[in-house]
């Protein structure tokens, strides 16, 4: 009974370190050190930093209202703009819009304002 416990036991270590070093060729393992803190902080940065890129801020935007125009001082002619749709069509549209770049607002054209 006794050298079957040494042999149950000396088979349980040897089937132990066969798996341990299929693991071990099957994976790579190794002991990391996380600073929470300063991962927490990193993140924040990134967050900020990813925010004030999508975020137009209003150091950067003019308010050109006034005369209506087609394009912004910025170079763009990209706008949001409020609209009203009826039957598949734009109805009505609000004059106030806002350049997508860099969020000055202007005066949105109308066909009465065409130079002729």
């Amino acid at each position: 009974m006794k050298l079957f416990k040494i042999l149950a036991s000396l088979f349980t270590t040897y089937a132990g370190v066969r798996f341990v070093q299929t693991i071990l060729n099957k994976y790579s393992i190794g002991i990391y050190y996380v600073d929470k803190e300063e991962d927490k902080a990193l993140n924040a940065e990134e967050a900020k930093r990813v925010e004030e890129e999508n975020s137009v801020t209003p150091k950067r935007s003019i308010d050109l209202r006034g005369t209506p125009t087609h394009q912004c001082v910025c170079g763009n002619e990209v706008w949001n703009l409020q609209v009203v749709f009826d039957d598949y069509e734009i109805a009505t549209y609000y004059l106030d819009m806002e350049c997508v770049q860099c969020g000055s607002v202007a005066t949105a054209p109308t066909p009465v304002d065409r130079e002729v």
